[in-house]
């Protein structure tokens, strides 16, 4: 018997409230940072980088949102692994153990994940942090013609809008 579940992602609307209120955080705190958001299998959806930023710090940012997202952890357990000896965890595929990965989660789902890299860090984590609390809203779009599907996403939108939230829309 097949089974098919239908699973939430966040989309580019989403992804760009949570980097607005991570990127508001960095420029407050005058950080020089990358910041990455990616689907729940650690594909890049978004990133910004702040005045600054070094280039190497755009690959950090998606490895640490990746991680975030594949493990369904924070990045920083990854690193608190290898400190405590667990070498292994080094080997794993797409993990990066470096802190500053947090997973984007709604209703007890990984969503996604975000991701920032260009300080220390504590300050890296923190950004992403306050990128992850940002305020972004669900809908169940369960209509399944095109026409249904558009009208439904509108009236979504125009509800997220009203309240001053970008919408993530799962169908």
């Amino acid at each position: 018997m097949a089974v098919v579940r239908t699973r939430r992602i966040i989309d580019d609307a989403g992804a760009q409230s949570v980097l607005a209120a991570a990127e508001r955080e960095a420029v407050a705190q005058e950080l020089r940072v990358v910041i990455a958001v990616v689907d729940p299998w650690g594909e890049l959806v978004a990133l910004r980088r702040t005045p600054g930023a070094q280039a190497a710090s755009s690959r950090v940012a998606v490895d640490k949102a990746r991680t975030a997202a594949i493990f369904v952890r924070p990045s920083r357990q990854m690193e608190e692994q290898v400190t405590a000896g667990r070498f292994g965890a080094l080997a794993l595929n797409g993990a990066s153990c470096l802190i500053g990965g947090i997973p984007l989660v709604v209703d007890g789902e990984v969503v996604g994940a975000i991701g920032t890299s260009g300080e220390t860090p504590d300050e890296d984590e923190s950004v992403s942090l306050v990128g992850a609390a940002a305020a972004f809203s669900t809908a169940d779009a369960g209509e399944i013609t095109y026409e249904g599907a558009r009208l439904a996403a509108e009236t979504i939108a125009e509800a997220a809008a009203e309240r001053g939230v970008a919408p993530v829309v799962c169908a």
